[in-house]
């Protein structure tokens, strides 16, 4: 299961947050989510809640995601876009190399 190596570290990431500002108990943990992250938000969230908030600061805390969209750089046209052609590549010149610029990453937002 991908998603608990990746929840264990975001929930490394809030606990340290949540010491920073001073916070006891976790009640709410915000995660940006990019589309193109390759990470389940469902199993995401069931590694969290299920496997590692039970016995911990976090053990009544609420998930919530921030669904960050894809954003990409077509390098012949230059052209920012949001989706990807049926082909794989730029709407506007249908060539396929693109730089993804947005909506890979996956991180805590916020702790409360």
């Amino acid at each position: 299961m991908h998603e608990l190596s990746i929840a264990k570290s975001l929930f490394d990431d809030a606990q340290e947050m949540a010491f920073k500002r001073g916070i006891d108990r976790i009640n709410l943990i915000r995660i940006r989510l990019g589309v193109a992250s390759g990470i389940d938000a469902d199993m995401l969230r069931h590694s969290l809640v299920d496997h590692i908030f039970p016995g911990s600061i976090a053990e009544d805390a609420e998930v919530e995601f921030t669904i960050e969209p894809l954003i990409a750089r077509c390098t012949k046209c230059n052209e920012e876009i949001t989706q990807i052609g049926i082909g794989g590549g730029c709407l506007k010149c249908f060539s396929k190399d693109l730089d993804i610029i947005g909506g890979i990453k996956v991180l805590v937002e916020e702790v409360k």
